[in-house]
Parts: C-alpha cells; sequence; structure tokens
C-alpha cells in the first residue's frame, strides 16, 4: 500500500523521532516529500510504503503526536484547456506525466510529487497542482 498524507506536529512533539519510530516499529518505508519545522510546529508531506496494515498502523501512531490528513489527488488537468503540447512532460523531475498512444498528455497521480513545475510551464495553464 503506498499512501500520501499531510502531517501537522505541534511544538511539544516536534523533536521526537517521530518518523523514525514508525520506520523502525511498522517496518514502512517513509519519503519525506516535503517539510517545514519550525520550534513551535512542523508541517511534513509524507508518502508511506508498505503492506496494509503496517501502513495503517503508522498513521494511526503519526495521529497520536499530531494530525494527519490523506492526500487524495495531487495534480488535476483540465481537458477543456490542455492542448497536448508535451511541455509539462521534459520539466517533470519525477517522470510522472506520459504521452498517451493517441499523443494525449496523461498523469500518473502515484507518482506526482506535487512540486508544481508543470503547472508553472503549461502555456494554457491547464494543470492545477493541489499544495502538498
Amino acid at each position: 500500500m503506498k499512501k500520501r498524507i499531510f502531517y501537522w506536529i505541534s511544538g511539544r512533539n516536534v523533536k521526537k523521532p517521530i518518523v523514525s519510530d514508525i520506520i523502525k516499529s511498522y517496518d514502512v518505508d517513509v519519503s519525506i516529500l516535503k517539510a517545514k519545522m519550525e520550534p513551535s510546529e512542523g508541517f511534513l508531506t509524507l508518502e508511506l510504503n508498505g503492506n496494509d496494515d503496517s501502513v495503517l498502523k503508522s498513521v494511526d501512531y503519526l495521529k497520536e503526536y499530531g494530525e494527519v490528513e490523506d492526500i487524495s489527488q495531487p495534480i488535476q488537468k483540465k481537458e477543456e484547456k490542455c492542448i497536448d503540447c508535451g511541455a509539462c512532460i521534459v520539466h517533470c523531475p519525477v517522470g510522472a506525466i506520459k504521452f498517451e498512444e493517441d499523443f494525449s498528455v496523461a498523469f500518473d497521480i502515484d507518482e506526482c510529487i506535487g512540486c508544481k513545475t508543470c503547472a508553472k510551464i503549461c502555456p494554457t495553464k491547464a494543470i492545477i497542482v493541489h499544495d502538498l
């Protein structure tokens, strides 16, 4: 199971090794996609990978120290605006955008990291990237 979440930690928990704990305790791979840590609070975008039970237990553990919100879909294409030019494809750092066989542009939401590079480069502003 692969799950992406927003995670907010209050100041009293900022210095605790929470991410390290879930890696060791639940055998879950954790990718930190974004992080902003301050003495008073922390905001992280995490991707958890592992078996279903381990990922769900990891999320429960995270909830003990902060707030968790699922990320459902980081990227959207406005079909009516997209001209399938492919400008976004060459600028995607993780290869989450590809041409289909019919040369239409397709997004792999499981691979998108929400960097917004595609949205910035799109000449018709057909891409919406939700903040991760």
